[in-house]
């Protein structure tokens, strides 16, 4: 057992070491490739988990889609932001001081929280249920408060410790591994007509025993996806 731990863990080393050399080679496009891997895995997970699909009745199409925003929003804008984020806080603050990392959790909750919120709204209803415009304002005007608040209940906490205790190179990285969770949370949420009902309705039925239900007993958004995400 000893000598499969030690393999595993020179395995791991190797993965790390390659994975630090890409990102000081090639930073955006490293950043880019595991933004799309991580949000790809929380669509599957909220597939497979929350709507209790089987592998076979996986929307591929959706993944890919959901991994593509992962790509093209969360890599490039993620890495520009922590990065300049921690520039600017540290030119106006001083690096390390208490108030650095309280500029820093105020700035990423109250701009790049809602900023994320709407991003992934707007590339679901875009490219996802292609509800257009009106699903967009129909969806944000619903869920974006619901959406948001049930962000702060994580974000800023995680925030505080990613911060304070990882390097600024490897912040998204952290962020994109609390993502897996998120985006499994991103994803159902977007696929619901009403997922505060549902949500609610789930808990009701858990409290009483009967078996929870994850989804609209119609399925996925068919309302405003001919019609809407977290």
């Amino acid at each position: 057992m000893k000598g499969i731990s030690i393999g595993i863990n020179a395995r791991m080393t190797r993965i790390w070491g390659a994975y630090e050399r890409q990102l000081s080679r090639r930073p955006v496009l490293t950043q880019c490739a595991t933004s799309a891997l991580l949000w790809a895995a929380g669509d599957v997970l909220a597939q497979r988990v929350a709507e209790q699909r089987r592998a076979s009745e996986v929307d591929g199409r959706r993944v890919a889609c959901t991994a593509a925003f992962g790509a093209v929003f969360m890599g490039p804008v993620g890495h520009f932001w922590y990065h300049s984020l921690d520039a600017v806080c540290a030119r106006l603050l001083g690096a390390g001081s208490p108030a650095f990392l309280g500029a820093k959790v105020l700035a990423d909750t109250m701009i790049m929280g809602p900023l994320y919120v709407v991003a992934f709204y707007a590339w679901g209803c875009a490219l996802i249920d292609r509800s257009g415009l009106e699903g967009f304002k129909a969806k944000i005007t619903q869920d974006f408060l619901p959406t948001f608040t049930a962000e702060l209940a994580v974000w800023p906490l995680f925030q505080m410790f990613n911060f304070s205790r990882i390097p600024v190179e490897h912040q998204l990285l952290a962020v994109n591994g609390m993502t897996l969770i998120d985006a499994c949370f991103l994803s159902w949420a977007r696929s619901q007509d009403d997922w505060v009902a549902t949500a609610t309705a789930a808990f009701q039925a858990f409290k009483e025993g009967r078996p929870v239900q994850l989804t609209q007993p119609e399925g996925p958004i068919k309302s405003l996806a001919h019609g809407r995400p977290l």
